[in-house]
């Protein structure tokens, strides 16, 4: 069941930061937990509620506004406008939970705000998300552990493209006051974020997985070192994926 977490700590160590990228674009996230439900300790996992909000620069004729409305005049007064349907014609960084069990509960909505710190005009996707999560945890010092809980928001698009990035001015944060296993733990306000690069996506598509059932014999941790060996590979350093990890 850990494996999946045994691949994506070596993918860190092994590829760690990345230097000399260049990215068209950088993404910035944050991430607010909006309630802490049951921890599963034997199957790894916890339930949670969650808002992850991206933003983007983007320039206002890329906006396509409808000129009979005020969107215009209330984006210049620092106001956010709602965008319906923006992803259906609009480049997005097509991110994903990438620790989700399961199929999630989500709500995705795009608006526009220009934010004064640089005078920009920034996409903003706003994820609602509800549902179980993966995260390997670290019970050797029961009862006395203290468990990280994650959220990892993942971009389908290569690192020359777009690069996910902590928001320092939306910084994340973690409602205390809605924790339904506090008999069991005690909830810190602490929120650590960490960036780590990936040039393989682990889990596959319904599709992929049929086509493997055949081949069930294959040894996990063969599949762990391709993979692992396939990120030492200096000529495909652009073609890896970023990750961004809330924890």
């Amino acid at each position: 069941m850990s494996t999946i977490y045994d691949a994506l700590e070596k993918f860190s160590k092994t590829v760690g930061p990345i230097k000399n990228v260049n990215p068209k674009l950088t993404v910035y996230v944050h991430v607010i937990f909006l309630r802490l439900g049951e921890i599963d300790t034997l199957n790894e996992k916890y339930q949670a509620q969650a808002s992850i909000e991206a933003r983007w620069p983007i320039e206002l004729n890329e906006l396509q506004l409808n000129p009979t409305n005020d969107d215009h005049t209330r984006l210049e007064k620092g106001q956010r406008i709602e965008l319906p349907n923006y992803a259906e014609a609009h480049w997005h960084p097509k991110l994903y939970i990438e620790n989700s069990f399961s199929e999630l509960k989500e709500q995705i909505t795009y608006s526009a705000k220009k934010l004064t710190y640089d005078n920009k005009i920034y996409v903003f996707e706003t994820r609602e998300v509800q549902g179980m999560f993966w995260e390997k945890l670290e019970l050797q010092h029961f009862p006395s552990d203290v468990q990280d809980l994650s959220i990892s928001i993942a971009s389908r698009l290569f690192i020359d493209t777009v690069i996910l990035a902590s928001d320092l001015k939306y910084p994340s944060v973690v409602n205390r006051k809605v924790f339904t296993d506090e008999q069991k733990w005690s909830l810190y306000e602490h929120i650590n974020t960490k960036q780590t690069f990936f040039n393989k996506f682990i889990f596959k598509s319904k599709e992929e997985e049929d086509e493997e059932e055949d081949d069930e014999e294959e040894d996990d941790e063969e599949e762990t070192k391709k993979y692992c060996d396939e990120a030492n590979d200096e000529h495909s350093q652009d073609q890896k994926h970023s990750i961004l990890t809330v924890t």
